[in-house]
């Protein structure tokens, strides 16, 4: 049997985000175990550092920021036996891309996969808005016309995210494996259009990253030091995509939280650009910044993970650094940025202490305190419910050597075509 040619994509891979390139290097960790002589390509926007770090042949970032190729899209498509839309939460966030490549793997015969996906309540509405311009002029005038009685702005999104989902909906039951990333997402697809079967509830890839060695971490001498130094220590990562509106009340929240001198903060970006940006700025702002540190720097995924694992307490809109924080049994708060977030938090019995857009800083203090002093109650719950995401994710890896054993006798022949 000719080992199956497997294309990883539908994410953007490669555009800074620590929380994606811990999701890829995980799956094609998955991947190398499960089917070790599989042939791997992942489409991202850095592909000579992942080519170095995991091994695998790149192609261009397709569907994403940097322009590309649409028949070089659909070649590359041609041109392996698996697509694999290989996680994050694409199924709101922006569909139409990653739809638009399992259309084209399936119309060219291949297998096609969805790993460890995850779809808010929510679709992003970036996509579905009818934006300022001739457009949304023209549905104000007709819902002026009916006297208010009718919104057509409103009908119109309606009928956007409608046809969306059903597009959803009508990919994914075509698809030869769903891995949502869990239950809250799958609930979210049965919306789209009702049950789908070949659809299970697996988990995210990112829970198998192992931590770098602490003296490895490429830190320089001031963080080092900074983290070694005794008191408590709490992380905090605020996503520049959606910041949290009232940032006066987040400074001053910071103040109080090391105004007693044994506390530190630790701002811990999962985009090195953007987010570390914004949360210089939070640090710059507070009264006492000497007693805060941003992890400025380029850093892999094993190292934010062991830079989290030193922290007491941890505190993000970012889901991945708080599904990181978890592998440790680091304690954890959310703070919401879509449903996402209380999804992951849900089985450990926690809920986000606000949205980003209202963020509810006593109730954040208070669980800063609460965590501080019940770290080992925390851990309790956190060892029982890291057993049973990782019992999910070894039987979605069951149902995943299934496909791909199955995949080079359905698509014999796909890498010559192009």
């Amino acid at each position: 049997m000719t080992a199956p040619r497997i294309l990883i994509g539908g994410v953007p891979f490669g555009c800074d985000n620590v929380g994606d390139e811990a999701i890829l290097e995980c799956i094609v960790g998955i991947l190398r175990h499960d089917c070790p002589d599989a042939r791997l390509s992942v489409s991202t926007n850095d592909g000579p550092a992942t080519a170095r770090k995991l091994g695998v042949e790149t192609l261009e970032l397709f569907g994403f920021g940097p322009p590309y190729s649409r028949a070089r899209m659909a070649a590359a498509l041609r041109n392996h036996d698996v697509f694999i839309w290989g996680g994050a939460t694409g199924l709101s966030d922006y569909p139409e891309i990653p739809l638009r490549m399992l259309q084209l793997a399936r119309a060219a015969g291949r297998t096609t996969v969805l790993w460890g996906v995850g779809m808010n309540s929510e679709l992003n509405p970036v996509w579905y808005t009818v934006l300022p311009g001739r457009r949304r002029t023209v549905l104000q005038w007709l819902s002026r016309c009916t006297g208010g009685r009718f919104d057509a702005v409103r009908a119109e999104e309606q009928r956007r995210e409608g046809r969306a989902r059903r597009r959803i909906y009508a990919e994914l039951s075509q698809a030869s494996l769903v891995v949502l990333r869990d239950e809250p997402s799958r609930r979210e697809v049965q919306r789209c259009g009702g049950p789908l079967p070949q659809a299970i509830v697996g988990a995210d890839s990112a829970l198998l990253l192992e931590p770098t060695p602490l003296e490895q971490v490429r830190l320089p001498e001031a963080a080092r030091q900074f983290l070694a130094a005794p008191g408590r220590k709490i992380g905090l990562c605020v996503s520049a995509q959606r910041e949290i509106r009232d940032r006066a009340g987040l400074v001053a929240l910071l103040d109080r939280l090391v105004a007693g001198g044994d506390t530190r903060l630790v701002f811990v970006p999962m985009n090195p650009i953007t987010d570390a940006l914004l949360m210089r700025g939070l640090r710059d702002a507070m009264r006492q910044p000497e007693r805060a540190l941003v992890v400025e720097g380029r850093y892999e995924p094993g190292e934010i993970l062991t830079v989290a694992g030193t922290l007491d307490v941890v505190a993000a809109s970012r889901l991945h650094l708080l599904i990181l924080a978890s592998i440790l049994h680091v304690p954890i708060i959310g703070i919401s940025r879509g449903s996402k977030v209380d999804n992951f938090l849900e089985p450990f019995g926690l809920t986000s202490v606000g949205s980003v857009e209202s963020c509810d800083f006593g109730r954040l203090e208070g669980e800063f305190r609460r965590l501080l002093d019940d770290r080992a109650g925390f851990q309790r719950r956190s060892r029982q419910v890291r057993q049973d995401l990782l019992t999910r994710l070894e039987r979605a890896r069951v149902r995943l050597r299934e496909v791909l054993g199955t995949a080079p006798a359905a698509a014999a022949g796909a890498g010559g075509q192009g």
